[in-house]
């Protein structure tokens, strides 16, 4: 059964199968579309990038889409259901329209429009071709940016439907059952006549005389202001015939189909979900959280109030930021003090040392006040406080925390962080800290660390958090040298199971292989029944297939021969794996890896599955090397570049932050003042040599290695920027030059 009226499927044996990432669904999507039809690859093409031009390797990308749905779809082989074939100038899908819901719908919708001398089964026919709506057509591909003309004729054609139900349900005298409806229709076409109509009618049926004739002015008067139109004739006619308590707007009794004698009448199923009522807040309840608010002042002259507000307002914005980037979540912002909240219920623990940590790097971040003669104040206590959630609104928290948080704002000193005697005895030993006023303590550093990695490990698990809060996939790439970052972020996760993997040269699955090993407990000794019994048990009961089973066995088994579909069934391994409990897999020296495997890890991230899933790709630079646009493009990954010291996440967050100012634009233009000229030419700093040296794989500079250094500095920042050979650069790695550098040739 193929599946387009909601979030595109494809049912087997009622189960979905994997139909892989982004521009693979696109592709059947589209071609579900125009099922039965030759479509051309041009057309496949400005499908698949609708707002641009299509790279000089589509072609490409949209042969592999193709052979990967082949491949998806071969389980419908010994069938007549399913044909995906090339046929010049394109390709072609030939399906059995019944076992497509798209064709079901026409079939059904163009029967109840053949019954509309007999309304109530006219009525009984057309619901059930809405019923096989489950939202919008092809709602996945519509989330990640597609929108196609033909998705906009398939809308048209459910609401013309709705609205042939719509006339059925009113000639049986069911125009109350059919109001909520009808309203919500209007509300969100409010240029359609004809369902303007029969809401007239409607509110007419049921005694709301003016209601009616208020519709029919709110839509002239739309029509008027914006088209310079009047409502068509049809409508002109009903509004004359309310106004004259026309007979012919009741129905007469004989007319309407009567119910079966002793038999309870029940009112129909709606056809679409209504439209929940609002609710109100919910009671609140106590919860365990930790806050941290935070105050940004600016020395802005005092005598220009316009100046300073602006600048507060882009200051607030900048500090909302950082806090949602860093893992927390912003509760309320007053004047220029900001509420964020860590730990929000269900809390996962460790939120004292997120909020310490998130707090410290808001005040590196701030450090040189952004070059904006800015000053911050944070404050951070943990405790009992009432929370309070509101439909379609932010989390609300009140009580005596809160005002603890803002007493001990106010003794803050300026570029500070101080946390309430609770924080402290929470985050223990693992930061530097100083008795302050009032029992509060001042909160220097994080005791034995670099503050750099420890802004970078902020960072990941914030999206972690994210990941977790949203339920959905995400990607992080970590460059550098990241195995001491990655067994501190091991440390800290609370909740989620951590898999642990490493890439070694020369086997480019053995990341996979490791992953899959823990994840089901095989043992070096477990004979291959043993091997298959555990994989079973970890996909669960029910699970897929036993060819995913023994797809997954070359990785545990090297004298199994490897699959096309092997890395396919890994990740669908991973999926049930998260779907059971949070997940974070971590995947070391990744860019050692083989093509196959990168491809896997990259189509993680393009899972359109509910899973609370975090994939930490630890690589050095050749990754990118290889794979220029890895990551890119994707809506939820991210990659993280480990620097020396100060000039790494730090600078990132800041320039993260700048961006949320928008400019300096908040309801108008930002007084001149506010903006400061980049440099033109930045110094070039090539940062302390051991990191490099790590990165870089370049052997340290010892006897039997002749070195050529360069006649001048100009002479080296220009190699460099050349991508010299490694043992130069080695050299240059050394060397600091604080003056400016020159362009590219």
């Amino acid at each position: 059964m193929f599946r387009v009226l909601g979030p595109l499927e494809v049912l087997i044996d009622s189960r979905p199968i994997r139909l892989g990432g982004i521009k693979q669904r696109a592709t059947l999507g589209f071609l579900l579309l125009k099922a039965n039809q030759v479509v051309p690859t041009s057309q496949l093409l400005s499908a698949l990038w609708p707002d641009k031009d299509p790279p000089a390797s589509a072609r490409k990308v949209l042969q592999n889409a193709v052979w990967s749905l082949r491949a998806a779809l071969s389980v419908t082989k010994g069938t007549d259901m399913l044909r995906l074939s090339t046929q010049a100038p394109g390709y072609i899908l030939q399906v059995d329209p019944a076992y497509v819901d798209l064709f079901r719908f026409h079939q059904l919708a163009e029967r109840g429009r053949d019954e509309k001398a007999q309304p109530d089964r006219a009525a009984a026919i057309l619901r059930e071709a809405l019923a096989t709506w489950r939202g919008t057509a092809l709602s996945d591909l519509v989330e990640n940016g597609i929108s196609w003309p033909e998705l906009a004729a398939v809308e048209n054609a459910r609401l013309d439907t709705q609205q042939d139900w719509f006339d059925a349900e009113l000639a049986c005298g069911r125009h109350q059952s059919v109001l909520g409806e009808l309203k919500a229709m209007v509300e969100a076409h409010p240029l359609r006549e004809r369902a303007c109509g029969q809401l007239m009618l409607a509110l007419y049926r049921c005694g709301r005389h003016a209601d009616a004739l208020a519709v029919y002015s709110g839509l002239r008067t739309s029509l008027v202001e914006d088209l310079g139109l009047e409502p068509g004739p049809a409508l002109q006619k009903l509004q004359h015939a309310i106004l004259t308590h026309d007979p012919s707007l009741t129905l007469d009794p004989a007319t309407v189909p009567a119910p079966a004698r002793d038999v309870a009448v029940v009112r129909p199923p709606r056809p679409m979900p209504p439209i929940p009522a609002p609710r109100g807040p919910s009671d609140p309840r106590r919860a365990h959280l930790t806050l941290a608010m935070v105050r940004v002042r600016t020395c802005a002259d005092a005598t220009d109030p316009v100046r300073v507000d602006y600048e507060l307002a882009a200051a607030t914005r900048m500090v909302r930021s950082g806090i949602e980037e860093l893992g927390g979540t912003v509760a309320t912002s007053i004047g220029s003090a900001t509420l964020a909240v860590f730990g929000r219920p269900p809390t996962r623990g460790g939120d004292e040392e997120r909020a310490v940590r998130a707090a410290l790097t808001l005040r590196d971040c701030f450090a040189d006040g952004m070059g904006r003669g800015l000053v911050m104040q944070v404050a951070v206590a943990t405790g009992e406080t009432l929370v309070l959630t509101e439909p379609n609104s932010r989390l609300t928290v009140s009580g005596a925390l809160v005002d603890r948080c803002h007493q001990m704002l106010s003794a803050v000193p300026e570029g500070t962080v101080w946390v309430c005697p609770r924080t402290r005895e929470l985050i223990g030993d693992g930061f530097d800290a100083l008795p302050a006023a009032e029992g509060a303590w001042e909160i220097r550093g994080v005791g034995g660390h670099d503050p750099e990695r420890d802004s970078d490990l902020a960072l990941i698990h914030g999206l972690l958090e994210r990941a977790l809060r949203r339920n959905s996939p995400h990607l992080v790439t970590v460059l550098g040298d990241s195995d001491d970052l990655l067994d501190r972020l091991t440390g800290l996760v609370n909740g989620p199971r951590v898999l642990d993997g490493r890439t070694v040269p020369d086997d480019p699955l053995s990341a996979a292989a490791e992953l899959v090993t823990e994840l089901c407990a095989v043992a070096p000794e477990d004979t291959p029944e043993v091997v298959r019994g555990r994989l079973r048990t970890t996909l669960g009961a029910g699970g897929p297939a036993e060819s995913v089973v023994s797809a997954l066995l070359p990785l545990l088994r090297p004298e199994h021969s490897a699959q096309p579909g092997t890395l396919a069934a890994w990740q669908l391994l991973l999926e049930q794996a998260a779907r059971a409990q949070p997940l974070v897999v971590l995947l070391r020296d990744l860019h050692l890896a083989g093509d196959d495997l990168l491809d896997a890890v990259e189509e993680l991230a393009d899972l359109n599955a509910p899973l609370p899933l975090l994939v930490v790709a630890a690589a050095r630079s050749a990754l990118l090397k290889r794979r220029p646009s890895w990551g890119g493009g994707k809506p939820h990954a991210a990659c993280i570049t480990l620097d020396p010291p100060q000039s790494g996440t730090i600078n990132r967050l800041r320039h993260l932050m700048a961006s949320a100012s928008i400019g300096g634009r908040c309801d108008g233009e930002l007084p001149d003042q506010w903006r400061r000229p980049a440099p033109l030419t930045p110094p070039w700093d090539l940062g302390r040599p051991e990191p490099r040296l790590a990165a870089l794989d370049v052997p340290p500079l010892t006897h039997g290695i002749r070195l050529t250094t360069p006649d001048s500095a100009d002479t080296l920042c220009r190699a460099v920027f050349d991508d010299v050979a490694d043992d130069e650069l080695a050299l240059a790695s050394t060397v600091r030059l604080d003056g400016p550098c020159p362009p590219p040739r």
